[in-house]
Formats: structure tokens, sequence, C-alpha cells
């Protein structure tokens, strides 16, 4: 699970009630890369399980934490050797995709059954991100749907 994260004090403090909250889920931080300062405050205040980042250059991440690179740049997956890639669905040829190391990559795009189905019956392996939507008040939501995507998953 996601949570970003910015210089904005609230946003730390949604971070620890939910880490207290939730047990058993690893937690990202999803950050902007530009603050170093930021950086560092995920690392030391957060203590992520893993980091999600918008660019490919970055300062050095303890190895406990997971960098997860959101970008639609295929080739930057060949360029690095360490971390797991976020590709938008949506945004990069599908062909493409089913080539890729599954071990490295997810996909995230507005997921249906029919568009999850299809990817998987092409022999897709690699790891899914789903987004939340929307709440039908806050802190309520049906779930219904992503249960369904996640059992498709399951198969």
């Amino acid at each position: 699970m996601s949570i970003k994260l910015s210089t904005d004090p609230v946003s730390f403090s949604k971070w620890h009630m939910l880490k207290d909250w939730v047990a058993g889920v690893k937690l990202a931080a999803e950050i902007q890369m530009e603050d170093e300062m930021l950086l560092a405050k995920t690392i030391i205040d957060a203590a992520p399980d893993g980091i999600i980042i918008n660019q490919l250059n970055i300062p050095e991440i303890p190895g406990n934490i997971q960098i997860f690179y959101d970008t639609n740049n295929l080739d930057s997956l060949s360029q690095h050797r360490k971390g797991t890639f976020i590709f938008h669905y949506d945004e990069v040829e599908e062909d493409k995709i089913l080539l890729l190391p599954s071990d490295r990559i997810f996909l995230q795009t507005t997921w249906s059954l029919t568009l999850l189905e299809q990817l998987l019956n092409k022999g897709y392996a690699g790891g899914i991100c789903f987004s939340g939507g929307e709440e039908d008040k806050t802190g309520v939501r049906d779930y219904g749907i992503m249960d369904e995507l996640i059992g498709l998953l399951d198969r």
C-alpha cells in the first residue's frame, strides 16, 4: 500500500496513523524527489518498507527500503540493475511489456475485469497496481470490484 508524503506535516501524521492501524501490510511512501530533505525525513521519520519515486537518478537509499521507479521509460529497466518499475499500462506498448522481466515490473491503470483478464491471458506474470478509487464517505468503500480483480490474480 502506498501513501503520498509531502512537506505538509499532516501527510506524516496520516502515515503514522495508518502504520499504527494496519497490521501485516507493507507501506511505501510516494514522494517527489526534487526535495532531498523530504527524502531524508521520509527515510528517518516514516521508515517505509518502500519508496515510490518519479526520477531515475536518486541519492543512495538504504538497502532495507525497496525502490519503485514510477516511469514509462522502458529502457530504464536495463539501465538500473536494482529496483522495481511501475509502468502505466495505457502509455506503453503491450507487446513490449510482455517481454520485460516479470519480477521487476508492476502495471498501473484503472483496471476492469475484462482488461485484467485479457492481459493475464496473454501471459503477463508481473505485478499489478490497484488504486483505491472513490470512497462512499471517508474511510468507507465498496471493495467488491477489487475483490473480483484480486480473484483473477489468484487463479
